[in-house]
């Protein structure tokens, strides 16, 4: 990632990504932003309750406010502080590895490929790829262009059999859900046929004891004639 990168730039490679930044600090961008300038919300959210704003909608008006507006790179600036300091621990990860290399890390103008891995390989293990190559992009991690395209793939890769895993687990709870609905609909259907048949029983033993009166009656007739 180039040192002298705007955040016109970074944002524009981060595209794809703008949902998920978004969701990460979208009560930031509702709150400390959108409810205090109403020019910038009108402009790029018009007709919209911002308190329901979705990532997806935040994240498609702040990229366009971004890459088009011209105050676009104050507003990238804001949203890449917010991301961060969301993810303290990532900062202080690499700032502790970055100064063992030099301690100024702004001289540092590109880092080697076998040093670049290890640190991406070793955040990655912590943090995960998506939130490590978001983190290098953001804040201009000087890795060689070869290996931020590497913890791109690696960082869709991670993303795609999250999404798998989550769907998975959403269809587990959607069969769990349908078993229990299913189970308390034979509980219901249960209680009702068996108060119906013990109410049946009740009839069926009044009418028996009816019948075994009119019997003991008719007998006794018989037998006074």
């Amino acid at each position: 990632m180039l040192k002298n990168s705007t955040y016109r730039d970074k944002f524009s490679l981060l595209n794809f990504w703008m949902p998920y930044i978004a969701e990460a600090i979208k009560k930031e961008l509702k709150q400390d932003h959108l409810k205090s300038d109403w020019g910038f919300a009108k402009k790029y959210f018009a007709g919209k309750n911002i308190a329901k704003l979705t990532a997806d909608e935040l994240a498609d008006g702040y990229l366009k406010a971004i890459l088009e507006d011209d105050n676009g790179d104050n507003i990238g600036e804001f949203i890449a502080n917010r991301w961060l300091l969301k993810h303290g621990e990532i900062y202080h990860f690499f700032d502790q590895e970055l100064t063992q290399i030099n301690a100024n890390v702004e001289e540092i103008e590109v880092l080697e490929a076998e040093k670049s891995r290890e640190i991406a390989d070793a955040s990655i293990q912590k943090f995960g790829a998506p939130a490590t190559y978001l983190f290098s992009v953001i804040n201009s991690v000087v890795f060689p262009e070869a290996c931020i395209a590497e913890m791109e793939q690696r960082a869709k890769s991670d993303l795609n059999v999250q999404q798998e895993l989550e769907a998975a687990i959403e269809g587990e709870r959607s069969i769990d859900k349908i078993k229990k609905e299913c189970e308390m609909q034979i509980a219901r259907l249960t209680d009702k046929y068996e108060k119906k048949l013990l109410g049946l029983q009740k009839k069926y033993l009044k009418d028996v004891e009816g019948l075994k009166k009119q019997i003991a009656s008719l007998h006794k007739q018989l037998n006074g004639k």
